[in-house]
């Protein structure tokens, strides 16, 4: 329970600080800030931090892209968090679901030093 709250918590700032950049080919979250910096700074959090804000968009704004074959298409997201014991941020991208209730089983994990 705590760590869902956690991620709410996160999620929610972000959007409201409106720190979510949308490039070309992906949307971009940076955490660096927070008294939950500790808890994303290990992947499967990080990870689970990305859908929900995946999710939170899509139903927010309808952010789906049309492509030339005139197929909906959801950019991927990454998600960064700064590791400041370790100098680096911990960097997952996830991509989602054009519709609420899909499952997509991709995920990339990189670490940053």
């Amino acid at each position: 329970m705590t760590l869902h709250r956690a991620i709410i918590r996160q999620g929610s700032s972000l959007i409201d600080k409106q720190a979510i950049r949308t490039y070309r080919s992906f949307k971009l979250a940076i955490v660096k800030e927070g008294p939950d910096v500790p808890i994303f700074c290990e992947a499967g959090t990080l990870s689970r931090l990305g859908l929900w804000l995946a999710d939170a968009l899509r139903d927010r704004h309808g952010s789906t892209r049309v492509n030339a074959q005139g197929k909906r298409k959801q950019l991927p997201f990454v998600v960064a968090c700064l590791n400041e014991k370790a100098g680096s941020y911990l960097v997952v991208g996830v991509s989602s679901a054009t519709e609420s209730g899909d499952v997509r089983k991709k995920c990339v994990l990189l670490k940053f030093s």
